[in-house]
């Protein structure tokens, strides 16, 4: 397909060719050749986190050929940008994903599709189909698009491991595993994490490496104080139970604060004392889950029926933060509610409609 402009002379008439443009008056043509056709190296992936850095897909097409009437004002006016949707919004509302592109191809790499796809909530491990155009401008309000691509990408989900203190013990017979931690959210000597103990499993110590050949902290002197001793005791929590677990490798203190979670605010019932939605502790899968009707509003997560330990947004759809804004509820329907602690410092939430 072939197409011609007429442009403004006000907008092709550029600095030094201004003056001669409005002796001129002359009305500039601009002609274009066949729209790009844009291909991709892949039509279907599976996005693994161990690539993150790598390139996902490429996408080609050959230049568009611009022709000006009087090549004495030409200018650069052409700009491309690649876009990316979902089949199902079929880039209406916006697109998932907006590459600025130069030449004639662009490279999308593992992590910035795995990241737009989950903040568009896509579910990992799932395969979606996406669909990815060309878009042409040759002018603020003149945009041609290239034909539209079809690809299917799985993502995967997004699991961060924070500098880490392994947590070694009789809750998982003294092995140093990384379903075990307390991290570091801020990359400094502060650690937490949860862990559920049960009765008489409640002797732990944390350790700096994947084994004993590291430093690791054990009983200090004082109630709350921990030992990089050799032949520093045990700690130990009071009972069986659901713990935050918190360690500070600089001041040497830690604790155990045993927690029961639930959900708060108008989406679940209400903001008052009393109105917290119990979350039910499944230890063969280590979540947090409840079922429930919810309405269209605000709520957290908090512990113990106090906002003491709280978790609300985070920095993405399904990310938590300590103490972090209100979440929302869309729709009022009937949902499963999963609060994922499991990795260490990274905590998550799932909302499923029933």
């Amino acid at each position: 397909m072939k197409f011609n402009h007429i442009i403004a002379m006000v907008m092709a008439c550029m600095s030094t060719v201004l003056s001669s443009c409005e002796k001129d008056n002359e009305a500039i043509t601009v002609t274009t050749g066949e729209l790009p056709n844009l291909t991709t190296t892949v039509d279907s992936l599976v996005l693994l986190q161990e690539s993150a850095a790598d390139t996902a897909v490429t996408f080609n097409w050959s230049p568009l050929e611009v022709n000006w009437s009087n090549d004495g004002v030409s200018t650069p006016i052409l700009r491309y940008s690649l876009q990316i949707s979902s089949k199902e919004q079929n880039f209406q509302g916006g697109s998932l994903l907006v590459l600025d592109a130069a030449g004639t191809s662009a490279s999308v790499t593992v992590n910035a599709l795995n990241t737009a796809l989950l903040e568009a909530k896509a579910a990992p491990e799932a395969p979606i189909l996406l669909l990815a155009r060309l878009a042409m401008t040759l002018a603020p309000n003149k945009v041609v698009y290239s034909n539209v691509v079809e690809l299917q990408v799985t993502p995967y989900e997004d699991v961060v491991m924070l500098p880490s203190l392994f947590i070694a013990g009789a809750l998982n017979n003294w092995s140093h595993s990384a379903d075990f931690r307390v991290g570091s959210i801020n990359g400094d000597s502060q650690y937490e994490g949860y862990a559920n103990f049960t009765a008489g499993n409640l002797a732990f110590k944390f350790s700096s490496q994947a084994n004993w050949n590291g430093t690791n902290y054990g009983a200090g002197a004082a109630a709350g104080k921990m030992s990089a001793a050799g032949d520093a005791g045990n700690l130990e929590v009071v009972g069986a139970g659901y713990y935050l677990l918190k360690a500070n490798t600089e001041t040497l203190d830690w604790s155990a604060t045993p927690v029961n979670w639930g959900i708060i605010g108008a989406a679940a019932g209400g903001w008052g004392d009393n109105d917290d939605v119990a979350l039910v502790y499944d230890a063969a899968t280590g979540l947090w889950t409840a079922t429930l009707n919810m309405t269209a509003d605000e709520f957290k997560f908090r512990a113990n029926k106090a906002y003491t330990i709280n978790l609300g947004a985070g920095t993405r759809n399904g990310i938590l933060s300590n103490g972090g804004g209100n979440l929302r509820i869309a729709e009022s329907g009937r949902y499963l509610v999963t609060l994922d602690l499991r990795n260490a410092g990274h905590y998550t939430y799932t909302i499923e409609a029933q």
